[in-house]
């Protein structure tokens, strides 16, 4: 399959800057290497609050405040990262002038517990784990923390989070909410090598599948969504069609054969940031003036969804991405595969799906389809003409050096007319008992 989506991306220079400015392996790569520098000065001191610890390391980026625990030099990498995020979100989605700025702070923890203790205590927020946007009377901001946090989790995680803050203080909770989530899909799963983005085959057989059955909500019915009826639908949708609808809403609002679609995208986000109402705003800036124009305009869509490729490599990553979250289940579990023909029969018998589902930039994948354990689909290895080899494509394990025995085996493609990337395994924080999480490299 080709990476439509890729370069369909190209063509809208505002949002090429996202792969262009902001590196995540500068941002986090930190994560596995510089993370493990952190010295046991944070053991040793009394365990006072974290918020009095970092009391004395606020620093003044560009787009935030910064109050960090971590090592200087990951703390200023990652908020220089921001930056240039915030600033490319900001030229990708027309400029928007914010309604209020007031206090942007960026918090790094390296504390999952430290992170969720300082948002109630400090902000009256339930946090997650992870990076995301925080908004409450006592502050907002983003917080972040990759404490036994895959890499590719934490920085699509970084890119939805400084999304959402852009949004929000554009738009306050005027966007529609499932523009508002598919936007953070969209700005999550672009690569910062610009190779990547776009939709893995299983979010897009997600949309091919609820379009092809009808339980696809119309675009009148998604525009015309309060957040509380987004909410509601979304705590029923066990499945995330509708998450995955909101995602292929937005790529078929932005996709180009020049500029237009985002020119279209743009005015209308602008309208919603000067006070424009939602749904006044987009049937304005897409002429939808009668239930025959959003009839048409749905049509659209849905001929969009039905036939929209997905990429190959976003399907690779997807992939590997579970079988990673499934060798760490398993490990909990006391054990470990000997083989990948191993790790299929023990997914396949668990029936398991992938716990990332839902979060930025990830569709759900699962056991109940047996592509998944294939780098690439059938039907795509018959059109890339392969050369003829004793063996198909196929995923293998890959023996840690003996220098780390202790670490998992890695899984690599072979005699695949894909790009050759693999599933390694790093550590995120020094203590021998630190968990192992994994990493996709090429």
């Amino acid at each position: 399959m080709s990476n439509n989506y890729g370069n369909n991306l190209k063509l809208s220079s505002g949002l090429l800057l996202l792969v262009v400015l902001w590196d995540v392996s500068e941002v986090a790569g930190h994560f596995d290497s510089s993370w493990l520098s952190i010295t046991s000065e944070s053991q040793q001191v009394a365990r006072s609050s974290w918020w009095d610890r970092s009391a004395k390391r606020i620093t003044q980026a560009e787009t935030h405040r910064v109050r960090s625990d971590l090592p200087p030099l990951v703390t200023r990498t990652t908020a220089e990262g921001i930056d240039r995020l915030w600033l490319s979100i900001d030229d990708g989605l027309g400029k928007l002038r914010p309604r209020s700025r007031g206090l942007q702070q960026a918090l790094f923890f390296s504390t999952h517990e430290d992170l969720a203790e300082t948002m109630r205590s400090q902000f009256a927020v339930d946090a997650p784990s992870g990076a995301f946007a925080f908004f409450s009377p006592l502050g907002q901001g983003i917080a972040v923390c990759a404490e036994d946090t895959p890499r590719p989790v934490a920085a699509r995680g970084l890119s939805a989070a400084v999304g959402g803050e852009y949004l929000r203080l554009s738009c306050g909770a005027d966007l529609a909410p499932v523009l508002h989530a598919g936007v953070l899909d969209y700005l999550a799963r672009l690569d910062a090598n610009g190779t990547g983005g776009g939709i893995g085959e299983a979010g897009a057989a997600v949309v091919r599948k609820s379009v092809a059955s009808a339980t696809a909500l119309s675009m009148f019915e998604l525009m015309s969504m309060t957040t509380q009826e987004w909410n509601d639908a979304i705590a029923k949708d066990s499945s995330g069609a509708l998450r995955e609808q909101a995602a292929s809403v937005v790529r078929f609002l932005t996709r180009s054969s020049g500029s237009t679609a985002m020119g279209y995208f743009q005015n209308f986000l602008r309208q919603v940031a000067e006070g424009t109402q939602s749904f006044e705003a987009f049937s304005a800036v897409y002429g939808l003036r009668d239930d025959r124009g959003w009839e048409a305009f749905d049509k659209q869509w849905r001929s969009f969804a039905k036939s929209e490729k997905s990429s190959s490599v976003e399907t690779l990553r997807e992939r590997l991405a579970y079988f990673g979250e499934g060798m760490r289940m398993l490990d909990g579990q006391g054990g470990r595969p000997a083989d990948f023909e191993a790790l299929v029969v023990a997914l396949q018998d668990r029936k398991f799906a992938s716990p990332i589902a839902w979060g930025p930039g990830f569709s759900k994948v699962d056991s109940t389809n047996s592509s998944v354990f294939t780098p690439i689909d059938p039907y795509e290895q018959a059109t890339k003409n392969p050369p003829k080899r004793s063996k198909s494509c196929r995923f293998e394990f890959e023996a840690p050096p003996k220098e780390l025995p202790d670490r998992p085996a890695s899984i690599v493609t072979v005699d695949c007319p894909v790009d050759r990337v693999k599933l390694t395994w790093v550590k995120t924080r020094p203590e021998p008992e630190a968990l192992w999480v994994w990493e996709i490299e090429r």
